[in-house]
């Protein structure tokens, strides 16, 4: 007896081992049919990822072949889980016309794309807001650092200078933090640069890359920027990124066009902790942009532009002429409500031009995205009018030559004309990957003499078997009968059982049905044949157009992209400009100073909440900050009162100030900030083995070494992490280091219930104390949210518990604490030895046990109240204290 062929040994697992044999470390989707099929190792990891069956093949044999599916038309959602969760897939596709092939033998397959968590397969399905991050990190002194979102061909990159002994620079860890990639390709030969990134960034995934990815001249494409004979870290770093691309989607390297170079200190220093504590781009409950900064100020028209707005919010500006002259565009925009209001609604008809476009780069690429890339292209002609009519019906006082930042996108009339004469108005959406597919009909009639002949054809062919059907029906009395197209079987005669009995002698019996039973005559094969044969020849054709028409985009690709770029640029201005007009928003003065004055300012965030839910009403305040006479603020005063509000609304002003926007307050003069530093609230990282108090010293420790002259310290609650007295001795320490270390001197915002540092401004002139008003009224504290000179006298802190909540007993025992304390103080060590809470009232018991009598203290206490201290020397006071010390030194006799 001959021994079982194995499982594996069949056509189709020898093509797919020889395919998987070049992607050893992807999941291979193996497309067959409507499905993509894992295999082996593949399907076993998949199945329980996406949540799918996992079956086998050839169940009956011994080495049985593990195995999953997915729809085709599902694939996008199953592609995006397996990327976040930092896998790889090479999609396989059939590259050939299974028709061709005849049954004779396998359709020809191969891999046409790798999707990786940097790498997306559909553009369109990433957040309209967010970039889709791919980084390379060269590491030295200096260090290099490229960043491409593939899904708009974005690249640019930077260089880092590190200190000795340094793996990786800081700044640069920090950067990387802020852009947030989800891949990011690290030498194979530095071994250590892994693990350093990933404490860092730990939902990242890491691709090792070889030493000759990074050399430039072996580049795939050489973008505008980046030179063949470059060897800098940045040039690398950008090498690196192409060869991968090239290698996983080489589609994407004709939209990257050209290198963007920029330098860290281009922008504000905004780091993890800030970001986070000033909830610019997500919020600390849920992680969404609700109740967020980008949230208050993103009235954008487009994806384009809202991209562009968050990417203007994590980098604001430091140049003070490059935000005047964003600011020049806002003004211009927010004083012409006619003109603005005609850019805003020709802004939405403007799609995603730049992810647009990168589908259309895809070799997968159907015409439904063409004709979405068209509807946009035919929205430029309105909005570069719309910009370029300056003035405007109603606007005509205010007419002035246009900012240099105010952007005119250029409409492309030739392509989106040759996208309208090819294309129709309407595009049925088309399967992924379906090259062999009989689809028809998305290219325009007229468009191709060819084409239309075919078509001509096909429809007399169709109008024949139309007018046949009737006839038959009149030859053999078969009231019921049907023509009926199938697309494995075609076309046939379709006869209800019960009329068999009168089928012609001419009908050939094709197929039998439970009910019915179809037939086929000569003259309707050939038809079929006539019919089958035009359309099959019409479909390779408007294959063959689109793939005319998807290339002449594509060298259109720079003109698309510089006009994406104009449509960002002025969606996102617009939307700041409509925003300032909206809510009586003030322009800041932005100078080279060190100054900060604000007034009447208010959290931009906050306010319009309190008036959604109707609420009393915000209370503006003032700030003023100077690094030579007014540098700290000691912020005092009791909780809720609005100090946390306060600090936050003063760094989101600067932020809104040097992002070129207007500012929530009746004026502002904003001194160029290069930094804005936060210490705000108490949070742990307990995943990276750090406590609530380790977290804060470390961004206080983070504060002190990087503060200069030009930042902005928000500080909330230093030392309150710990006990009372090693906090507020960190506190102080802190804020006197910040007064007199050279070449800080930073503004700073120092709050803080540690009363003790009111103290601060009588030895420290460059500090001063201010507190946020309340009243006491019947036992309640009434909190006025006003900003006031001086320092606070209490927190109020069990009112606030009793606001929060707490049971009465708590509180009535709080308030006898807090008595006692204020009235008898702690002894020598720091610590208060409290009684225990009374069993009754029968039994109340004091705070602080009374001590035993002392005969010694009281025979000093005595004598110190008769002595007459006017008459008293210095040498007999010198004395007197000397002998009073040894005596209630003196030991009791044992």
């Amino acid at each position: 007896m001959s021994k079982a062929k194995s499982a594996l040994d069949t056509p189709m697992m020898r093509q797919f081992l020889a395919i998987k044999a070049r992607y050893p470390q992807e999941i291979l989707f193996y497309r067959m049919g409507d499905f993509y099929e894992m295999f082996l190792k593949d399907a076993e990891i998949a199945a329980p990822l996406l949540d799918i069956a996992l079956t086998t093949r050839d169940k009956n044999k011994e080495d049985a072949v593990p195995m999953c599916g997915i729809p085709v038309h599902a694939a996008e959602q199953h592609l995006a889980k397996l990327a976040s969760k930092g896998y790889r897939v090479a999609i396989c596709e059939q590259v050939e016309d299974a028709r061709s092939v005849g049954g004779k033998r396998l359709v020809k397959r191969d891999v046409v794309e790798v999707v990786t968590p940097g790498l997306s397969s559909d553009p369109q399905s990433i957040e309209a807001s967010r970039e889709l991050c791919l980084a390379a990190v060269v590491p030295g002194n200096p260090a290099g650092l490229a960043v491409l979102d593939a899904s708009t061909g974005d690249l640019r990159a930077t260089e880092v200078a590190a200190d000795s002994g340094e793996t990786l620079p800081a700044a640069l860890c920090e950067e990387l933090v802020r852009l947030g990639p989800r891949e990011v390709l690290v030498p194979a030969d530095r071994p250590e640069v892994e693990p350093a990134l990933a404490r860092e960034l730990p939902d990242a995934a890491f691709s090792p890359c070889e030493p000759v990815d990074y050399e430039v001249a072996q580049a795939p494409a050489h973008p505008e920027g980046l030179e063949a004979d470059a060897e800098d870290p940045a040039s690398r770093a950008a090498a690196a990124l192409l060869h991968y691309v090239g290698r996983h989607q080489p589609f994407v390297l004709g939209q990257t066009s050209r290198l963007r170079r920029y330098a860290l200190t281009d922008a504000m220093v905004l780091d993890e902790a800030t970001r986070a504590h000033l909830e610019l781009l997500q919020n600390s409950e849920d992680g969404t942009r609700a109740r967020t900064l980008l949230d208050r100020i993103d009235e954008t028209r487009t994806p384009l532009g809202a991209r562009r707005l968050a990417r203007w919010l994590a980098y604001p500006l430091v140049n003070a002429e490059r935000i005047r002259a964003r600011q020049d565009a806002v003004a211009f925009l927010a004083d012409r409500d006619r003109l603005r209001g005609r850019v805003r609604d020709a802004l939405a008809g403007v799609r995603d031009l730049e992810r647009l476009l990168s589908k259309v780069a895809r070799p997968g690429a159907t015409p439904r995205d063409a004709v979405a890339l068209r509807a946009s292209l035919e929205a430029l002609p309105a909005l570069e009018a719309a910009v370029s009519d300056t003035a405007g019906e109603g606007d005509a006082l205010l007419e002035g030559e246009r900012p240099a930042a105010l952007p005119v996108p250029r409409a492309l009339p030739e392509v989106a004309g040759l996208l309208r004469s090819a294309l129709a108005d309407e595009v049925a959406p088309l399967p992924r990957g379906s090259r062999g597919a009989l689809e028809t009909g998305y290219i325009r009639d007229g468009y191709r003499a060819e084409l239309d002949g075919l078509r001509g054809g096909v429809h007399k062919g169709r109008d024949w078997i139309a007018g046949h059907e009737a006839a038959e029906r009149d030859r053999t009395g078969i009231a019921n009968l049907k023509i009926r197209f199938h697309p494995v079987h075609g076309y046939s005669i379709e006869v209800t059982k019960t009329n068999l009995d009168r089928v012609p002698d001419d009908y050939e019996r094709k197929q039998t049905l439970a009910n019915a039973e179809r037939f086929t005559t000569p003259a309707l094969r050939e038809i079929e044949q006539e019919v089958r044969g035009g359309t099959e020849r019409a479909a390779a054709l408007e294959r063959e157009l689109f793939e005319e028409l998807r290339q002449t985009v594509l060298v259109a690709s720079d003109e698309i992209g510089r006009a994406a770029d104009a449509v960002a640029e002025l969606d996102a201005l617009a939307s700041l400009a409509e925003v300032a007009r909206r809510d009586g928003w003030t322009r800041p003065e932005v100078d080279e100073t060190t100054q900060l004055e604000i007034h009447g300012g208010r959290h931009p965030v906050i306010e319009p909440l309190l008036v959604a839910r109707g609420d009393e009403a915000f209370v503006p305040n003032d700030t003023e900050l100077d690094p030579e006479t007014r540098q700290i603020v000691v912020l005092t005063g009791p909780n809720m009162s609005g100090k946390s509000t306060y600090l936050r609304q003063v760094a989101l002003i600067v932020l809104l100030a040097q992002l070129g926007s207007y500012v929530p307050a009746e004026s502002a003069r904003i001194g160029v900030v290069d930094r804005v530093f936060t210490r705000v609230g108490a949070s742990d990282r307990l995943a990276r083995g750090e406590s609530t108090f380790m977290v804060e010293m470390r961004e206080t420790a983070e504060i002190l070494a990087h503060a200069s002259p030009r930042s902005l310290l928000i500080l909330d609650e230093i030392g309150r992490g710990t006990s009372t007295y090693d906090g507020l001795s960190i506190a102080w320490a802190v804020a006197e280091y910040l007064h007199d270390a050279p070449g800080v001197g930073a503004r700073t915002l120092f709050a803080t219930h540690y009363h003790e540092l009111t103290d601060l401004p009588a030895s420290h002139p460059r500090v001063v104390n201010a507190h946020f008003a309340a009243r006491e009224w019947n036992d309640e504290v009434v909190f006025l949210r006003r900003l006031v000179e001086g320092g606070a006298s209490r927190s109020y802190g069990i009112q606030v518990a009793r606001l929060a909540g707490l049971p009465g007993r708590v509180l009535e025992r709080a308030r006898e604490i807090l008595g006692q304390l204020e009235s008898t103080g702690v002894e020598n060590s720091g610590r208060a030895r409290l009684a225990p809470e009374p069993k009754s009232a029968d039994a109340q018991l004091g705070l602080f046990q009374e001590a035993a009598p002392d005969p010694k203290a009281d025979a000093v206490l005595e004598e110190l109240r008769a002595l007459a201290v006017d008459e008293t020397t210095p040498v007999e006071a010198l004395t007197l204290l000397a002998r009073w010390r040894e005596q209630l030194s003196e030991e009791e006799p044992s």
